[in-house]
């Protein structure tokens, strides 16, 4: 008979688990995890991630510094290129303003002998001299000879402009100033058109003699009088009388508008008075339209072409006492209102 097996002791099921719960509370990693984790705080071990990510950061920023020491290289190189392409412009423009202005003293010479002649012959007889004397008027306020006379300077310019280092070059420039305080075409068509209603006689801008036709507007940033630009500050010399100019202009809206402006924006604004003053006919005048005179006899025929010779003409002289409100009219004129 055999032996009895006896059964092996088997521990209760509670023991078990409060010896795994245990076990879990005590060793809460992994040994495997445990180990990996001290050798990354260990010293001088790395590990290839950081290593990795390091290399990317220093990469990067060495890249980052070439393209930029590049673009820094290039625009040092293309400074000079530029300065002198800007140089051989100016020296162009230069050159061409002289041409033109050697032809307006060419034009004005023809003109001034061509008019000597045509007074020759109209001082022959006593209509001619009354038909000359209403001319010589109408020429002055048209714009279309010369005149020379006591009157009033007004000086008018831009704010000063800002300075500011140029981050790339390290240099210092110059900076336009704020729109507020640039002098606009608008500006300059409101004080012409309040030396007008003062009882200014013949109006200059920049040496640039006004007509009744003759414009000032903007035009690429840039304030054309007649089509000619004109630069900050701008010279309004107005031939009138100083002792009834100066006083009406400067005690009249625009005057002190513009005086406000100086201290809210810091335009420069002075006004001058002038003892002598001599404006230049203005350029680009024609005579278009004419009519007979009505003393003279026979049928009126086609007229030849416009010449500064003909007879009385069809404008009207200024009226000084017309109200004005200091505005320009419809289309952005300087002229003669």
């Amino acid at each position: 008979m055999s032996a009895r097996r006896q059964p092996k002791h088997r521990p209760k099921l509670g023991a078990m688990s409060v010896s795994l719960l245990n076990e879990l509370f005590t060793h809460t990693l992994d040994r495997g995890y445990a180990e990996a984790a001290a050798r990354r705080a260990g010293p001088g071990q790395p590990s290839r991630t950081v290593l990795r990510s390091h290399l990317q950061i220093a990469a990067g920023l060495l890249l980052v510094g070439l393209v930029l020491s590049t673009a820094y290289q290039q625009t040092r190189r293309q400074a000079p290129e530029s300065t002198r392409v800007k140089r051989a412009l100016i020296q162009d423009i230069g050159a061409r303003t002289k041409v033109g202005h050697e032809l307006a003293r060419r034009a004005d010479a023809l003109s001034a002998k061509v008019a000597g002649e045509r007074n020759a012959v109209l001082a022959a007889t006593a209509e001619g001299n009354a038909a000359r004397t209403r001319l010589q008027y109408l020429e002055e306020r048209t714009g279309s000879v010369a005149v020379v006379g006591p009157g009033l300077v007004v000086a008018v310019g831009d704010a000063a402009s800002r300075q500011q280092v140029d981050p790339i070059t390290g240099q210092q420039r110059d900076l336009p100033p704020e729109e507020s305080g640039r002098i606009t075409d608008r500006d300059l068509q409101l004080l012409v058109n309040e030396l007008w209603a003062t009882g200014a006689e013949a109006i200059a801008v920049d040496g640039r003699r006004l007509a009744p036709t003759t414009t000032i507007r903007e035009a690429g940033g840039a304030i054309l009088v007649d089509y000619f630009p004109v630069a900050s500050p701008y010279l309004i010399n107005a031939v009138g009388d100083p002792d009834v100019l100066l006083p009406r202009f400067a005690d009249s809206r625009i005057g002190q508008q513009f005086q406000t402006y100086v201290g809210a924006y810091g335009i420069r604004f002075d006004l001058v008075r002038a003892e002598s003053l001599t404006l230049a006919a203005a350029t680009g005048t024609e005579l278009r339209y004419a009519r007979p005179d009505q003393g003279a006899g026979g049928t009126p025929t086609q007229a030849p072409p416009p010449t500064p010779a003909g007879g009385p003409s069809s404008f009207a002289p200024p009226d000084p006492t017309r109200p004005t409100d200091g505005r320009a009219g419809a289309s952005p004129s300087g002229g003669n209102p």
